[in-house]
């Protein structure tokens, strides 16, 4: 059984957001360079209408770091993950993975065994974490295929979407 406490993460406490945790989630990921940044309205409603698909780590009460995701319908035993993101000072320590751990224990309840997330070929970073969290939960992970198009995206300059498939995840 994977627990939420595998890696060193400094008194950080991980929970289900409040809509109050909706603007800091929107500060960390204006404040990364990499995300997409979504208005502030979309983490509201993420922090809101699918908090308990989402996750706050909280120092002190303060935000830093967070992930957002939801079940698709059409997937039930799935979580997607929208974004992670983690506060610059708070890098480098296991708390993404951390993060993604702690959502998934969370979905099991809901007798969810996948983890997905789309991720640009470019961002690195985010592979080598969902690669690290498919180690810690000892689970299958593949990239599966173009999941959004650079086309899709229209005018807008923007990377093609590969999905990324952690499971089925057993413990």
């Amino acid at each position: 059984m994977v627990t939420d406490n595998c890696l060193k993460t400094d008194d950080i406490v991980f929970q289900n957001p409040d809509t109050e945790d909706g603007k800091y989630f929107w500060e960390i990921a204006k404040a990364s360079k990499t995300l997409d940044v979504n208005s502030i309205y979309h983490y509201l409603i993420m922090c809101r209408h699918f908090g308990s698909t989402c996750i706050a780590a909280k120092k002190r009460g303060q935000v830093v770091g967070f992930v957002t995701g939801y079940i698709p319908p059409d997937s039930p035993d799935t979580i997607f993950v929208w974004q992670v993101a983690v506060d610059e000072r708070h890098r480098g320590r296991g708390l993404g993975v951390q993060m993604l751990v702690n959502v998934f224990n969370k979905a099991k309840a809901v007798n969810v065994k996948n983890l997905d997330a789309t991720i640009t070929p470019s961002n690195l970073a985010s592979v080598n974490l969902f690669k690290a969290t498919a180690r810690v939960l000892n689970a299958p992970f593949e990239f599966e295929k173009e999941f959004f198009s650079a086309e899709n995206f229209g005018k807008n300059v923007h990377e093609p979407e590969i999905l990324f498939h952690i499971g089925p995840i057993s413990n």
